[in-house]
């Protein structure tokens, strides 16, 4: 079978809670952010928020983009890793239920990766994270044959926080440059970009078409604090760059050509998780037939706030999912 898209990255599920901003401050992480933690201190933070209720779904960063461009109609195929478990089980029928193209859960050791996501009254989400088997991807699991004729594949940042998995999106982004298939790209998070700065600029520089990334990230890959000099800086290593500015929008650029800027669909925001993954889904969805970078950025935005507008990673059951209606959408409130 051909796929339209194809993404890799670790696949997660993901445990859902409200929460208020002195739990955040208690356990002294990155709010916003992502933090890498062992299945016993997740279950110690679950254990004392028994009494609140947890949303469970199949996540992770590229899932996310994977699913949603799925559900606006792309072939779509994901590469992840889970285990034989339940929660292994219930992340592969949740993936096949949406038609995304997943090879399912594997033998061996270890359970399948969780994070916790934890949802402040602002609406941000912060995540611990535990990798599990998903850590277990490597190179050999990227099969070349999925690739082959997708018009697009997408690799998540998050993948660098191993060597293993790291090695994984670098042969699927060597594939797909081999058969001249545009690599998209997203940095995922400061945290990765902090702590793997030098790999990623070589890999951007050399596999990277299609980026994505939001204004922190931005900042912290290129040190300028201005984000216009950063979107400049990022689009001089790439085709084509998404750079998401949260409730002013975003910028997409086009080597070679004017910057484009796109405002928000305005929405009450419940939680963020997933905004900046559903952008992408939207985003490449539009690149992928043949839109225009302005036509994919409103797409990408309109998917962003639909997300955001309800708990979890997914984009809710009511939303548009054919583009002229999510361009008369936006129109309505940026008349033209």
């Amino acid at each position: 079978m051909n796929y339209d898209l194809v993404g890799i990255g670790n696949a997660l599920v993901d445990i859902e809670v409200q929460v208020d901003e002195a739990f955040i401050k208690e356990l002294a992480v990155t709010k916003g952010g992502m933090t890498l933690t062992s299945v016993a201190d997740q279950e110690k933070i679950l254990k004392t928020l028994l009494s609140k209720p947890q949303k469970l779904s199949s996540g992770g960063s590229a899932a996310n983009t994977i699913h949603g461009a799925s559900v606006l109609g792309a072939k779509s195929y994901y590469l992840g890793r889970v285990a034989n478990d339940d929660n292994g089980k219930h992340y592969t029928e949740d993936m096949q239920s949406c038609q995304v193209g997943f090879c399912g859960p594997g033998s061996g050791d270890g359970g399948t990766g969780t994070c916790v996501i934890l949802i402040t009254p602002d609406a941000e989400r912060t995540m611990l994270t535990n990798l599990g088997v998903s850590s277990l991807l490597h190179a050999d699991n990227v099969d070349e044959t999925i690739i082959q004729n997708a018009k697009a594949v997408y690799v998540e940042g998050y993948l660098w926080t191993g060597d293993e998995t790291r090695e994984a999106g670098l042969r699927m982004a060597q594939i797909a440059k081999k058969q001249d298939i545009p690599v998209a790209f997203t940095l995922s998070d400061a945290f990765v970009v902090n702590s793997f700065k030098d790999s990623l600029m070589d890999f951007i520089q050399w596999h990277v078409d299609i980026l994505f990334c939001n204004e922190v990230e931005a900042q912290a890959m290129t040190g300028e604090t201005d984000s216009r000099k950063a979107f400049d800086k990022l689009l001089a290593l790439v085709d084509t760059l998404f750079l998401t500015l949260g409730s002013k929008g975003s910028l997409a650029g086009k080597s070679g050509h004017d910057p484009v800027q796109v405002g928000t669909i305005p929405v009450k925001a419940v939680d963020t998780t997933g905004a900046g993954d559903l952008y992408a889904a939207g985003a490449l969805f539009g690149l992928i037939n043949d839109r225009s970078l302005k036509d994919s950025a409103i797409i990408g935005s309109y998917c962003a706030a639909q997300v955001v507008s309800h708990i979890g990673g997914r984009l809710p059951t009511h939303s548009h999912t054919r583009v002229e209606n999510i361009l008369i959408e936006y129109r309505k409130h940026h008349p033209q």
